[in-house]
């Protein structure tokens, strides 16, 4: 538990790394106050050696670290372009490697948690519920091979029964929830939290089955405290920037993709040094929640 934080939990949630992770980062989060650390997943691009490297780093952290896989973490570069064209049975072909890949991350990440379809007990009345792991987003199931064969998962229905039975098993209050997309129901233009700013129609690009899951939740008498997410960039497609956070019906909603999570200062000859990314979640007494971004 954190100096000052008697009755609750400081939690750093990671965005979408895409590579930019190095063992500064592993030694800045080891010397810091967190209880936790979440990593909404994308921690690499589409080099497999290069998402191991960064997973390897990871596994060094010295606090208690839960990741949800994101697209890129596991399937192909052939097999991410067939799915994102809507070739489903070419990506089910091309994905034929996709476990042996994401086991190898496991074996990389040691003792961090990677997985998804899993309930973590944070204390204080509070679990996490950790959703489908590799969304790509939107109402389409993908890399269903692969969910099919690790989770029993066959269909975006089936995903949606699988997250409520994690919430029935629940005796906790509070509920927080980790994905790598944020759920329907947040709203259509390019700039809301995850709305589709790489169609010309726009749209809502949120994952129905956690939308589901949640309303799920609330219907059971639970207080769903905070979502948080990633995979649909900040910073938008044709310029300007998405909403971050917003508050719904007593949750809060953040999505921790600033991407890149490095930036450079104004001037390289000057002192200052790179800044790095992350978003600070504190919970108190299984009733308030607040979030603020930090560079580092």
């Amino acid at each position: 538990m954190s100096e000052g934080q008697s009755r609750g939990l400081k939690i750093a949630v990671v965005g979408d790394v895409h590579g930019y992770w190095s063992d500064e980062d592993t030694e800045w989060f080891n010397r810091s106050d967190y209880d936790w650390i979440f990593f909404v997943g994308d921690i690499g691009v589409y080099r497999h050696k290069e998402t191991l490297r960064v997973a390897r780093s990871i596994a060094r952290l010295r606090r208690p670290v839960v990741l949800i896989p994101g697209n890129h973490d596991g399937p192909s570069a052939g097999q991410l372009a067939s799915t994102a064209l809507g070739q489903g049975r070419l990506s089910d072909w091309l994905g034929s490697g996709m476990g042996r890949r994401v086991d190898e991350l496991t074996d990389a990440f040691g003792s961090v948690q990677f997985s998804g379809y899993e309930r973590i007990t944070l204390g204080f009345e509070m679990d996490l519920i950790v959703a489908r792991p590799h969304s790509m987003g939107g109402a389409d199931l993908h890399f269903q091979r692969h969910l099919r064969e690790r989770f029993g998962v066959d269909s975006m229905e089936d995903s949606s029964r699988r997250l409520k039975e994690l919430i029935d098993e629940s005796d906790a209050r509070s509920l927080l929830f980790l994905a790598h997309n944020g759920p329907t129901g947040l709203g259509g233009g390019r700039a809301d939290i995850w709305g589709c700013d790489f169609r010309k129609e726009e749209g809502d690009f949120g994952d129905p089955d956690l939308a589901e899951a949640i309303t799920h939740a609330r219907d059971c008498g639970k207080r769903v405290l905070a979502v948080v997410a990633g995979h649909m960039h900040r910073r938008l497609r044709g310029g300007g920037r998405r909403t971050w956070h917003e508050r719904r019906e007593g949750t809060l909603y953040v999505n921790a993709a600033e991407v890149p999570r490095v930036r450079q200062p104004a001037s390289l000859a000057g002192p200052e040094e790179a800044q790095r990314h992350h978003v600070e979640l504190v919970l108190l007494d299984s009733e308030e929640v607040s979030a603020r971004d930090r560079w580092v």
